[in-house]
């Protein structure tokens, strides 16, 4: 079903509100009204002088130390949820995303269990973002979609919403929500931060599959060098409190459920990998290629 996107201005939701009507619920909201970036001092040119360090440059963005950093002031709601006794904040919990016009990703969903909070501050995003109850197939053992470069969103199988994003709106975009986005304008700016809740939430599709995953990457510690990109000793800025405490619920029989499902993708990436690879391409090379 093709769902509505709650929109809500900064100025009526107070930490309580957003926190029982989004936080808890892991329900996608877009904020509007936001005034906490000097847009004149936060140009292109100045993130390529600042932030275009290459020891901070992962998959798409450049993490940063900081969370207020002259031109960047962290709104308020987004410090009160990173600020919680049940999130977890990583050493660098801001990233920066810089692309240009017709930078599209792929279809993923974030790792590390993350709720993100995305504010646009140059051009324009157009978002697709699928519930984790009706997710997208998944590449085995990844957090991006098995799908094909023709991949239609199927108003029958998937609950999902698409919007753009205007300067001065922020994304809650909770965990597990698969999302794609196309930058639209001649440049797009966001800044993004990043936090994990400290207690799982398997009561979807997604949030099921990533404990069984965390199960099965501590008990097989080989297959985090065969499969995953990222490191698993520091998940959610934890590491292993939080892979226990994932963990814990899963019994052997649903780990080993789970791998065999995993590997039972392989034909379907096989067909699909000259695409998905295509894609992935396309992604990383107009990474930060602004002119």
């Amino acid at each position: 079903m093709k769902l509505q996107i709650s929109k809500v201005s900064i100025d009526t939701l107070s930490p309580e509100k957003f926190v029982d009507e989004y936080l808890k619920p892991e329900k996608p909201v877009l904020l509007t009204g936001l005034s906490n970036i000097d847009t004149e001092i936060l140009t292109p040119e100045y993130v390529k002088q600042n932030f275009a360090d290459e020891s901070k440059r992962e998959a798409g963005w450049y993490d940063a130390n900081i969370v207020d950093e002259g031109c960047i002031t962290i709104p308020e709601i987004v410090r009160n949820v990173m600020d919680r006794q049940d999130m977890a904040v990583r050493a660098a919990p801001m990233r920066l995303f810089m692309q240009p016009g017709g930078h599209v990703t792929l279809p993923h969903y974030d790792g590390n269990s993350l709720h993100g909070f995305n504010q646009q501050v140059v051009g324009k995003k157009r978002w697709i973002i699928t519930s984790p109850n009706t997710p997208l197939p998944n590449i085995p053992f990844m957090f991006a979609g098995l799908v094909g470069k023709n991949f239609n969103y199927s108003e029958e199988k998937h609950d999902f919403m698409e919007f753009e994003t205007n300067p001065g709106e922020i994304l809650f975009l909770p965990r597990y929500w698969y999302h794609e986005v196309h930058s639209l304008g001649e440049v797009n700016l966001n800044v993004n931060w990043v936090c994990t809740p400290t207690y799982p939430n398997a009561s979807s599709i997604l949030g099921k599959r990533e404990v069984e995953i965390v199960k099965l990457r501590k008990t097989l510690p080989f297959i985090n060098n065969i499969f995953f990109p990222d490191k698993f000793d520091n998940y959610g800025g934890q590491g292993k409190t939080l892979i226990d405490t994932y963990s814990q619920g899963v019994s052997s029989g649903q780990m080993l459920g789970r791998l065999f499902r995993e590997i039972l993708s392989y034909p379907k990436l096989f067909i699909l990998a000259k695409q998905i690879r295509e894609r992935a391409n396309e992604f990383s090379s107009n990474n930060f290629n602004i002119k």
